[in-house]
Parts: structure tokens; C-alpha cells; sequence
């Protein structure tokens, strides 16, 4: 915009000494043209020694028509050269212009690029903590602990002697088991049915049993049998009975649930954690 005001403005300036020219020139012809007629009559009526004040004034007219001509042709000379020497100054001024244009570009680029870095970074921040929320198990009486090395949650008491036990078992025995870890905790997902299955684990490796079927029919186990067991129920028991695996660091040998009934016996005993409604203990 600056740099079309600066010409038209050049543009009207350089008309307006032309115009002023070409005025003078229309106007005062005639009157140029009678001077020079009045020269022609001077020179003729010079050997009669005749003068007359209209031939000097007209004379003096013409002087200062040449004299206005002059001075209009300096006045348009002065312009062309004012005009000449702006048009330069533009041509040095583009460049620097065309350079500083991309230059605030790739600041804004670079502001974007930092911002979205930045971004980033809070993103990645984020995303951590929540992983390492998430690792962390939080039990249902409100303790909290970072999971240990190959268990399934963190408890506030681990037992640093305990390790898992590998079971076998018979194909019925895997299924009545299956079915027993399903009916009990079959709706707490993969952490609550492996504590389900290790305290069965647990309580037939401690104890003198037959089987896994005899833990399950002495120690007072009353989940529903008819469940047919989930593809992660399977897991659960192939994980705690057949590769020793292990929800928590510590034996587990009894449970109940809490949300319908309470067991002042169960409470006597070694708490070791809580996982939804479900409260396990060791016995001493």
C-alpha cells in the first residue's frame, strides 16, 4: 500500500509540472508569437528609429514565457530525477523485505514447532503417570503399593521367603477348579480370580489334601460349579497351577466376601490384602 501511494503520488506530481508546462506553452504562444512579430516589425521600422512601449512590453512578455519554460522543464527535470532515485530506493528496499517475510514465517513456524513440542512433552508427562497409576494397585481398604517383581498387585506386608508352587492336576480336577474360580470371583477379572485360585493353591500345598477337589469341599467353598469357566478363567489356573505364578507376594489361605456378611474369624487372622469386595488372610 505505501509503496502505491509513493507512486501515485510521483505520478501526480510529474503530471502536474507536465500540465503546468504545456499551459504556459498554449497561453502565452500567441503571446510569443506576437513578440516575434513585433521583433520582425522592430527590425523593419528599425532604420526609421521607431519605438514604441507595446513593442517593449511584449518583448519583455516573450523573455519571461522562455523564462517560465525554463524554469517548468527544471521543475520536470528535478521530478524525473526525485522519481529515478525513489524507484532505487525501492528496488534496495524489496529484497530486504522479500528476506524479512520468510524470516517471520519460520519464527511462527518455530513458536508452532516449540508449542507442539511442549505439548508433547505434557503429553508423554501424562501418559507416564498414568502408567505408573495404573502399575500401582490400589486396594479396597485404601493401601497402596507398588506391585512386586513377577506378582500380580503390591501389598503393604509382602512375605520375602514365599514363592509359588507348580499343582498338577487331573482334567477333572482342572475343570471343577476352573468352575469353582469362575463361581467365586468370575466377575472381578483376571487379578481377582488368581487370588480366588492362588488360595486354593496355597491352602493345598500347606495342608495334608488329597487334592485339589478336597481343598475345595473342606475348606467351605460355595461358588456356583454351573458357570462354564471364560477363556481368562483358564488363563488364571493355568497360570497360578501349572507355571507356580502368584497374585501377591505372601500365602493366602482363606477369604470371604465382605459385602454380604461379616467374619469376626476371618478378621483374627493374618490380613494380607483386599481386592474389591473380597478380603484374604493367611492363617497362623
Amino acid at each position: 500500500m505505501r509503496k502505491v501511494m509513493k507512486k501515485s503520488t510521483r505520478f501526480f506530481t510529474l503530471s502536474l509540472c507536465i500540465a503546468l508546462l504545456f499551459t504556459n506553452a498554449l497561453f502565452l504562444a500567441p503571446v510569443v508569437g506576437a513578440a516575434s512579430d513585433t521583433t520582425k516589425t522592430e527590425t523593419e521600422n528599425s532604420t526609421n528609429n521607431i519605438s514604441s512601449a507595446e513593442d517593449t512590453e511584449l518583448t519583455l512578455r516573450a523573455i519571461a514565457i522562455d523564462e517560465a519554460r525554463k524554469e517548468a522543464q527544471v521543475a520536470v527535470d528535478e521530478q524525473l530525477a526525485i522519481i529515478a532515485l525513489e524507484e532505487t530506493e525501492e528496488e534496495t528496499e524489496a529484497p530486504q523485505e522479500a528476506t524479512e517475510e520468510p524470516t517471520e514465517e519460520a519464527t511462527e513456524a518455530s513458536d508452532e514447532k516449540a508449542e507442539d513440542t511442549a505439548s508433547s512433552d505434557e503429553s508423554a508427562e501424562s501418559s507416564s503417570t498414568t502408567e505408573e497409576e495404573n502399575s500401582s494397585s490400589s486396594d479396597s481398604d485404601g493401601s497402596s503399593a507398588a506391585p512386586a517383581s513377577g506378582y500380580l498387585m503390591g501389598i503393604d506386608n509382602p512375605d520375602p521367603s514365599y514363592s509359588g508352587r507348580v499343582v498338577s492336576m487331573s482334567a477333572e480336577e482342572r475343570d471343577y477348579c476352573e468352575r469353582m474360580v469362575m463361581g467365586e470371583a468370575g466377575d472381578t477379572g483376571y487379578t481377582g480370580m488368581a487370588l480366588v485360585a492362588q488360595c486354593i493353591r496355597d491352602t493345598y500345598v500347606a495342608g495334608n489334601y488329597s487334592s485339589v477337589a478336597d481343598v475345595i469341599a473342606s475348606n467351605g467353598y460355595y461358588g456356583s460349579t454351573d458357570i462354564t469357566p471364560s477363556a481368562t478363567c483358564k488363563e488364571v489356573v493355568s497360570y497360578i497351577f501349572d507355571q507356580g505364578g502368584s497374585a501377591v507376594q505372601h500365602r493366602i489361605q482363606v477369604f470371604y466376601a465382605s459385602d454380604i456378611c461379616s467374619s469376626p474369624w476371618h478378621e483374627s487372622q493374618n490380613f494380607v490384602c483386599a481386592y474389591g469386595y473380597q478380603r484374604f488372610f493367611d492363617c497362623y
